[in-house]
């Protein structure tokens, strides 16, 4: 089906005299960065989304700012602008990759640059890798002192949201200090947190989140205000609504759009033909392989073809490179994945602007979140609603083509979704950008497990914070915890135990402790990871990723370090207790081997449809038997839903409505005869908290699909 996007134009602040930052004689942002000029007619260069952002953070009573606005519409200088008019103003930026955050330094180099300011006095940037870089470089230091270096050394901080959750739930110790100095300290520095497209995480993280704030705001003064700021243009209803309950006083700001050339307002998104093709019994690979003369036209029909690709897999995004490049030889095909170095990356930025030949860049969601590119041409795997939208607006954003053609492909195994869209959408339909967002978010969107889950988790995940800030810190942090169970039972109501029994009951059985651990962690723990040497490259990725497409060698972690550390790759990027098995690609191949999960305990032996610590893990249907091995010491915590006969795992992420990204596995007892759909760590806990909703598969007893 294919519809065609009109344009969008986004409103100009209206200016001097009407200005919500309170501009009367001159606009101070003109004023202090120049090179930005206004339109002719008018005299602000902002939008209208950006200065009431920055008006709400700087002069704003709302606890929380929302920022909605478009994606390609200036959303990150929205947020910074408040430290660029004023530079004691401190912000602590928060993003999900590292791309991001190398692509938001970039930005505010060259904002910085207008507004007359030092970028490499004012911006620190900081990640794990680099965390663990500075830890071995500096004498005599850890984390904790690196850390707490970082908060207090300059006013712009751009970091992950990993670390910020490290950090506000007590994780980082230091035995010289006590622990809650560097949470104290991260209350303190910023006057403004900025969440940038949040709206990729799920329930355990918005839970874990607005425990942080409700830390970080009973620990204020109210005398400084701080401000907390999400950027994004499809931030989930439920999870502001969790927020408002707590609490926070929120605020959301959407901007203001036309779809034709209106005076006082400048185009932000092209024209886009979009296309949305169903693969049925085509994977991705099979569609570019049917649709390579095709693609060579489109990238063609310019002058400078530019074209992105974004699929939700290492390993696929590897293999529709080799092909394309294979079927293309005109086309300089290029590859940004997590496996992928900054060096690679930077070149395939600078082919984009200056190669001669089109250029065709498959990626990953390396380049999926927030990164801008020069582009006329999109193709990209669907996933949920959010994304889809957020993948869209990656395309349009520069003018100088003369047609811009993206291409949705669906996955056979969610036939809902082109049936949902059939229903709001006509062929050949020209269509809003709120019309089509609104028809998207209708047929993409799962059932919403945001309540199931903070009625499962979400109490004990706050018992969790609370325990870990008495501990050592009793007395000291008693105040703020009193505080703290107040905001949180309006959210919980009396699930929230101030005394901890929940949390403490956990911690009586093995399951219960993995289970802590689980629920103490941000984006989960890394049950099947592999560190991979791949010719000069070297990466973690997931080995029921990884081992499908590719034949491999075992090596040592000893062998792995000396190769990377040779390639310039540090010891940091590969911590040891995260690794189960270091791997060394032989060939990547085109036939993909059906790699799947095995359990050698009896089916009687085994737990359904609660949680359990599993162990005796191999993986099967790889030519390399001994690979499969790794895993079968292990004990990893895992969520069982039984499969009747000839039924697939897929059955159970259809019927849930789960992304096509979830983590769910099909796993074989030893019978060998009885299947299981399997999910590890947080998707282990998300699927107890849907357990009423697999009723039609729990209640089997396993035994009697086999007998």
């Amino acid at each position: 089906m294919k519809v065609f996007l009109k344009p969008l134009y986004s409103q100009f602040n209206p200016g001097i005299g009407h200005c919500p930052l309170g501009c009367e004689q001159v606009c101070q942002v003109h004023q202090q960065a120049p090179s930005l000029q206004p339109p002719p007619g008018y005299t602000c260069p902002l939008s209208v989304h950006q200065a009431q952002t920055c008006a709400a953070v700087v002069q704003g009573s709302a606890d929380v700012i929302f920022n909605k606005a478009a994606t390609g519409d200036g959303k990150s200088l929205a947020a910074y602008a408040p430290g660029l008019l004023n530079p004691n103003f401190r912000i602590m930026g928060l993003y999900p990759t590292i791309e991001l955050v190398e692509d938001q330094t970039r930005s505010q180099q060259g904002w910085h640059s207008m507004f007359g300011l030092d970028a490499e006095e004012r911006i620190d940037r900081l990640f794990g890798e680099e965390l663990s870089r500075r830890v071995q470089q500096a004498e005599k230091s850890n984390k904790f002192q690196e850390l707490l270096l970082a908060i207090q050394h300059k006013p712009i901080l751009l970091t992950n949201p990993d670390i910020f959750h490290l950090i506000t739930h007590f994780q980082y110790r230091n035995p010289a200090y006590g622990n809650d100095l560097l949470p104290l300290a991260l209350a303190d520095f910023p006057d403004l947190w900025v969440f940038d497209e949040f709206h990729i995480f799920g329930p355990h993280q918005e839970a874990a989140v607005l425990n942080s704030m409700t830390l970080i705001r009973r620990v204020q003064s109210d005398q400084r205000p701080r401000r907390f700021l999400f950027t994004s243009a499809t931030p989930k209803p439920d999870f502001i609504d969790q927020l408002k309950q707590s609490g926070l006083e929120t605020v959301e700001i959407s901007g203001s759009y036309a779809s034709e050339a209106t005076p006082g307002y400048r185009q932000v998104l092209q024209p886009i033909a979009l296309k949305f093709v169903e693969l049925k019994d085509l994977d991705a690979l099979g569609w570019f392989a049917e649709n390579a003369t095709n693609l060579r036209a489109m990238l063609q029909a310019e002058a400078q073809g530019r074209g992105l690709v974004i699929l939700n897999s290492v390993a696929q995004a590897g293999r529709v490179a080799r092909l394309v490049a294979k079927l293309l030889p005109d086309v300089l095909v290029r590859e940004i994945s997590g496996r992928i170095d900054r060096r690679e990356r930077a070149e395939t930025q600078a082919a984009l602007k200056t190669a001669a030949q089109p250029v065709l860049v498959i990626g990953t969601s390396a380049v999926d979140v927030g990164v801008d590119f020069d582009i006329h041409l999109l193709i990209f795997d669907s996933s949920d609603s959010a994304t889809v939208i957020q993948r869209l607006g990656r395309l349009g954003r520069h003018p100088g083509f003369s047609a811009y053609n993206a291409v949705v492909l669906l996955s056979g195994r969610t036939p809902w979704v082109m049936a949902r869209l059939q229903e709001h959408l006509q062929p050949e339909q020209s269509v809003e950008r709120s019309e089509l967002q609104a028809a998207i978010a209708e047929a993409f969107d799962a059932p919403k497990e945001l309540q199931d889950y903070r009625n499962r988790w979400g109490a004990i995940q706050a018992q969790g914070m609370l325990w870990k800030m008495g501990d050592g810190n009793t007395q000291v942090m008693k105040p703020v915890r009193d505080r703290m169970v107040i905001d949180l039972q309006k959210v919980y109501g009396f699930k929230l135990k101030p005394w901890l029994g929940d949390w403490k009951d956990l911690a009586k059985s093995d399951i219960g402790k993995v289970t802590q651990q689980e629920l103490l962690r941000f984006r989960g723990g890394s049950t099947l990871q592999a560190a991979v040497w791949d010719g000069d490259r070297f990466y973690t990725y997931d080995l029921l990723r990884l081992l499908p497409y590719a034949l491999v060698e075992t090596t040592t972690r000893e062998a792995f370090l000396d190769a990377a550390n040779r390639a310039g790759v540090g010891e940091e990027a590969f911590p040891q207790e995260h690794i189960q098995i270091y791997l060394r690609v032989q060939e990547w191949v085109d036939d993909r081997f059906d790699v799947r999960l095995h359990c050698n305990w009896n089916t009687s032996d085994l737990k359904c449809c609660e949680l359990t610590l599993l162990s005796r893990l191999s993986l099967v249907g790889h030519p390399q038997p001994e690979i499969g091995k790794c895993l079968y010491a292990k004990q990893l915590l895992a969520f069982l839903v039984p499969l009747g006969i000839r039924q697939l795992h897929w059955e159970v992420s259809r019927h849930l409505k789960l992304s096509p990204v979830f983590g769910l596995h099909h796993l074989t007892d030893g019978s060998n005869k009885q299947g299981y759909a399997c999910a590890f760590n947080q998707d282990a806990l998300l699927l107890a908290a849907l357990k009423r909703r697999l009723s039609k598969f729990c209640r089997l007893q396993p035994q009697s699909l086999i007998f």
